[in-house]
């Protein structure tokens, strides 16, 4: 509880008077008055069908909190409902359990917690975090209902330090469904996904049981900018998209996935990337690593174990794989199958998968329109039982390419010894403690080809060389960034976790800099946690300074225009972060 107190004057910088609370009644009328730097806190016990509609416009340096006075000993049972709206509101600390008497209307049961109050007013820089839900679920004669734990509206919201346990039924964990073509700008990070079990136990059935959707086919088509990374998810079973991206220029980064069925699916949209994701399978069927559809995503640095294809009963899928690039459907309706174009898989490694790479794969015959303009590069794949690499249907356009791949022990669909692709017989990694690792002498070393400005790092966040290697790694890039297993919930992640950081550890979590549009042609806004933002410099990838400005303002905006392509790097008060203009 001390590093707690500390942790709040340290980042919000200001001394609230709490207002502890121990019934429903209290509790309603310290929200009717809350305001700017009000602390509510919730005494130990169990609290019976709450239901809280907030909606107060906070600050950054005084938000209001809604919070258990202890988390993990005040529990919200029966039916329940957090309406978040306003501005810079965080609610913390619950654990929800035992849910009873959830309301189903037109096949449809409320949201746990939404980011907009009773009246859809949505919430802006608004935060849950600490919160466990443990198996909260609605009535067998429910689980065809749809029933969303969460669900995000507004902008610059973040779930973080949470733990998901146990869901079933129709629904969604965390869904942001973007009923506007507004960018979101929401961060999901460092929390605990476990134990799904689909409708029926059939993980080939109904929709709409993913762990995290970001956008609908309907918006699919606008930017929502969304960050999902240093996630666990474990033992999940719900549907094929265990991750469902269904908008543009999202990023999915650090999470780990373990004993699973399903694929991290761009769904829809364009333009986001997927790198530095650990998949360990263990042979589950209907298991794969990432699934694409759409155009401009970039794929890279991630390590992909022991994918299973075969569907439960033993039919193949054409969903599943390490990595699986589908075909397009002419003239596809929003909600259908955009074609696949200008694509970079790139540094990837895949270990143990029956298939590890599969290109222009078809789950009906409607989808003729091939890859184009697909580069698939400085890949590795280890003991590929079935295919290392089976190309179903060939990519066209100039730009596609296949160059630098190296398989070991399994067939492909690639000639050797042209664009540098190649099978070699032994010495490509070796089985360590975590995974699969580029070892002194692999042939993988110093063997990348072409030049990508977004391969800067590797999978574990060392820096890659000039001469770079191929695969997921950089071999001795001293990298600190392994995967997440289950005794890592509570202390790195997951609900306790941020109770059990120090103010420092937790002051390098926290994200200090707001950089957007990323990638960008134009203008660069820079926002920063800090109160003033009091120097700040633009690099280039060489070291040179290009741009350097003082302020008095938490947020700044440079005009990058006449930027070439490529990568650059902003200093604010010596924090740094990495752009891209293109």
């Amino acid at each position: 509880m001390k590093n707690r107190v500390f942790l709040i004057v340290l980042l919000f910088v200001f001394k609230a008077q709490s207002q502890v609370v121990s019934n429903n009644t209290q509790l309603q009328a310290a929200i009717s008055n809350a305001k700017a730097g009000t602390v509510i806190e919730l005494t130990d016990g169990t609290w019976n069908s709450i239901q809280i509609s907030i909606k107060v416009t906070a600050t950054q340096s005084q938000p209001c909190i809604i919070k258990a006075q202890n988390p993990g000993s005040v529990f919200f049972e029966g039916r329940t409902n957090i309406s978040l709206g306003g501005a810079y509101v965080i609610f913390e600390g619950i654990v929800f359990r035992n849910a009873s008497g959830l309301i189903s209307s037109s096949g449809k049961i409320e949201p746990i917690i939404e980011f907009r109050d009773s009246s859809n007013a949505s919430c802006t820089n608004c935060e849950v975090r600490n919160v466990k839900i443990d198996s909260y679920n609605g009535t067998v004669a429910q689980q065809v209902d749809t029933f969303k734990w969460i669900v995000l509206y507004g902008t610059y919201n973040q779930i973080s330090y949470c733990s998901f346990i146990g869901k079933n039924g129709v629904g969604s964990i965390i869904n942001d469904n973007r009923d506007g073509t507004n960018a979101n700008y929401s961060k999901i990070h460092h929390n605990y996904f476990a134990d799904r079990v689909p409708v029926n136990n059939d993980v080939n059935g109904l929709n709409d049981q993913d762990a995290i959707r970001i956008g609908s086919s309907s918006t699919s088509l606008s930017d929502s900018y969304t960050e999902v990374y240093d996630n666990l998810f474990n033992n999940w079973s719900g549907e094929v998209e265990i991750i469902s991206n269904k908008s543009g220029r999202n990023k999915y980064y650090n999470n780990t996935f373990r004993e699973y069925q399903g694929t991290l699916t761009l769904r829809h949209g364009n333009n986001s990337e997927v790198y530095g994701n650990y998949f360990f399978a263990n042979n589950r069927e209907f298991s794969g690593g990432i699934r694409i559809i759409g155009e401009g995503h970039k794929i890279y640095n991630n390590y992909i174990e022991n994918t299973n294809y075969k569907k439960p009963g033993g039919s193949g899928s054409s969903a599943t794989g390490g990595i699986s690039v589908s075909n397009g459907k002419p003239s596809s309706a929003l909600n259908e199958y955009y074609q696949v174009k200008n694509v970079q898989i790139v540094n990837n490694t895949m270990v143990n998968c029956d298939l590890s790479m599969r290109i222009g794969t078809k789950i009906n015959s409607d989808l003729t329109l091939a890859p184009e303009n697909l580069i698939v590069a400085n890949n590795i794949m280890l003991n590929s039982s079935i295919s290392a690499l089976q190309e179903t249907t060939k990519p066209t356009g100039a730009s596609s390419i296949y160059q630098g791949n190296i398989t070991q022990n399994g067939s492909w669909d690639l000639t050797n010894n042209v664009n540098s692709n190649k099978t070699v017989s032994s010495g490509l990694l070796t089985s360590g403690t975590d995974f699969y690792r580029i070892q002194s002498g692999s042939p993988a070393i110093n063997t990348g080809v072409g030049s990508y400005t977004f391969l800067t790092a590797d999978i574990l966040g060392g820096t890659r060389e000039v001469a770079f290697d191929a695969g997921a790694e950089e071999f001795g890039a001293t990298g600190t960034l392994k995967p997440y297993k289950v005794s890592d919930i509570g202390t790195k992640l997951g609900f306790g976790a941020l109770n059990a950081l120090s103010v420092n550890e937790y002051a390098k979590v926290k994200p200090l800099l707001k950089i957007y549009p990323v990638p960008t042609m134009d203008e660069l806004t820079i926002s920063s946690s800090q109160n003033t933002i009091k120097t700040l410099e633009v690099f280039d990838v060489t070291g040179k300074i290009l741009l350097k400005k003082t302020s008095d303002s938490n947020i700044e905006k440079i005009n990058v225009s006449s930027f070439t392509k490529g990568v650059y790097f902003v200093k604010v008060d010596g924090v740094t972060s990495r752009f891209i203009v293109e």
